[in-house]
């Protein structure tokens, strides 16, 4: 007897069976049909946050201090979140060509940051229920800051809104359980201040 890939064809509440194809090697050819991120949002699982006061930028490598830090309030065994993108914006710039990076870690089992003033935001324009909160200049334990962002500039020009920086993350940071995303600019000078944020998807992982 044949063996068969059977699938499930998603239609509204009903699951229509059917089989799978493959060419003369058996072969199986998958074709992407939406956009990479579209059922993420679809589940309604996207969510995204940025600080809205600006803080300084770092001339030194970040140790303990986070520009902004997105906790993972789930408890242990929940939800991770899976770091879609970050980000940071220039707010205020200064009358001389300088440049910054945006560097970030993920800081282990810890307690709760005590500000949830910041709004988290969907992707698909559902309003977020859930237990993430995040606070501006907190404290931390090194979480192993690592340069993501790279290559941001603020051009000669006032002290107005320059330019941003923004990591296509794609999962290669998680956020377990209990446990921050920190996030900090570092520039050529503190006389640059910087608004950051990062978005991404809740989901159930088992983690190793």
């Amino acid at each position: 007897m044949a063996d068969a890939i059977q699938i499930a064809q998603r239609r509204g509440n009903t699951n229509l069976q059917g089989t799978a194809a493959g060419n003369e090697l058996n072969e199986q050819l998958v074709a992407q049909g939406l956009p990479p991120y579209a059922e993420m949002a679809r589940k309604g699982q996207g969510w995204g946050t940025m600080s809205t006061a600006a803080v300084a930028g770092l001339v030194v490598r970040p140790t303990v201090t986070a520009a902004y830090e997105i906790f993972n309030g789930y408890p242990l065994g929940g939800k991770s979140l899976v770091i879609d993108r970050i980000f940071a914006h220039n707010l205020v710039g200064i009358v001389a060509a300088n440049s910054f990076v945006l560097w970030a870690g993920v800081a282990s089992v810890k307690a709760a940051v005590t500000s949830g003033s910041f709004v988290v935001r969907g992707h698909s324009g559902k309003a977020y229920g859930g237990p993430v909160i995040a606070a501006a200049s907190t404290t931390v334990v090194d979480p192993g800051w690592f340069p993501w962002a790279i290559g941001g500039t603020a051009s000669v020009g006032t002290a107005l809104p320059m330019s941003g920086c923004i990591a296509e993350v794609a999962g290669r940071l998680v956020v377990p359980p209990q446990c921050s995303l920190c996030l900090h600019v570092v520039s050529s000078t503190t006389a640059l201040t910087f608004t950051q944020g990062a978005q991404w998807f809740e989901e159930q992982l088992t983690l190793e």
